[in-house]
């Protein structure tokens, strides 16, 4: 009885050892491509219900529906991140070649405002004048933090250009299961009953409500950054508001500094002669434009995903450190199954525990 009983055990360990090997065989096959297609998924899940809508105009033709909803995300954000990362770089160019007049730096003042300003002010007249009286050796300091800060701006450039090309894959991924919406869903549910017999569904529908409660939110706060950025740059007196605010919206999707629009329009007054627009404007971008979004997309996202405004902060902040931009969206979908099973689990603790018979002193 012992053999057959050892032999059952060895071929089980032996399917086990199968299984995982072939797991671990198909994870390296699709890890190149294991970014693209989830960015492809939060796209369609994101964008299913615009496209029902576009697929209905077309008369239910779905993969023409996904192919126009396909150009128009591609011309909407690829083609602006691959002229944006260009941009950077010409930039990046122009400031190598510009040279640092001392004399013009000697006789530069500070704006009346500026050191009148309480407490601070004085401070900053002193420091001004103390680095002004070492000006070339301030000089030599800052040059290793300007050439950081060149090499930063080049590293973003090339992150523009490879956030295009990742956007660029991810919409061929989204379209791809668009338009192959039945067999998507099909899968998506059958993988999720498998997780939990009783609640896959409702777990499919918790993560598809958090996604896009992420994207309404990353979206929003976009919006929103690029509004204020836009008022800012109407009140600083800088042409083209509205475009630059365009802009603003765009690099804000894809999680780019918004500096990248309000800093070099500061930077054109500032050359133009108007020192305090060229402050205002600054103080504006760096307090308000670029701090909103730490307050603004929790909130904007707890009002589309069922989750606690705690968790969503987590899981924002949490995701987007463990896994960059991706991370938005995986780290509350992650913390909102996890919340649903270890609310269901309790749930179903408290109604399987049989009800405690008083003793005679509690009564």
């Amino acid at each position: 009885m012992s053999a057959p009983k050892s032999i059952q055990r060895f071929e089980t360990y032996i399917q086990l050892a199968i299984v995982v090997t072939l797991i671990y065989a198909c994870f390296r096959v699709f890890a190149p491509f294991l970014g693209a297609i989830i960015w492809g998924a939060i796209i369609a899940i994101s964008l299913w219900p615009l496209y029902r809508r576009i697929r209905h105009r077309l008369g239910e033709r779905s993969g023409l529906a996904a192919t126009v909803l396909g150009l128009a995300l591609a011309s909407l954000l690829v083609i602006p991140l691959i002229m944006l990362g260009i941009s950077v770089v010409q930039g990046v160019n122009w400031l190598m070649d510009q040279n640092i007049n001392v004399e013009t730096v000697r006789n530069y003042e500070l704006p009346e405002w500026l050191l009148g300003l309480p407490v601070v002010g004085v401070k900053i007249a002193q420091a001004w004048q103390n680095m002004l009286q070492h000006l070339s050796e301030t000089l030599q300091q800052i040059t290793p933090f300007l050439k950081e800060a060149v090499l930063w701006l080049v590293k973003k450039s090339t992150g523009a250009g490879m956030a295009a090309v990742q956007f660029l894959i991810a919409i061929i991924v989204a379209m791809i299961l668009l338009a192959k919406h039945q067999g998507s869903t099909d899968f998506a549910m059958r993988f999720a009953r498998r997780i939990s017999p009783l609640r896959g569904e409702y777990l499919a529908d918790t993560a598809q409500k958090t996604i896009r409660g992420v994207s309404a939110g990353v979206m929003g706060t976009a919006f929103v950054q690029a509004a204020l950025t836009a008022i800012g740059l109407i009140v600083a007196g800088v042409p083209a508001a509205a475009a630059l605010g365009f802009a603003t919206f765009l690099i804000a999707i894809v999680q780019l500094p918004t500096l990248f629009i309000w800093a070099p329009a500061a930077f054109w007054l500032y050359q133009s002669g108007d020192s305090f627009a060229a402050s205002g404007l600054a103080l504006w971008g760096l307090l308000v434009v670029n701090t909103i979004d730490n307050f603004l997309k929790p909130y904007l996202i707890s009002q589309g995903a069922d989750l606690p405004l705690a968790l969503i902060f987590i899981g924002v902040i949490g995701g987007l450190l463990a896994w960059g931009f991706v991370g938005l969206f995986i780290g509350p979908t992650i913390l909102a199954i996890a919340y649903t099973l270890l609310q269901d689990w309790l749930y179903q603790q408290e109604h399987d525990t049989p009800a405690e018979t008083p003793n005679k002193d509690q009564a």
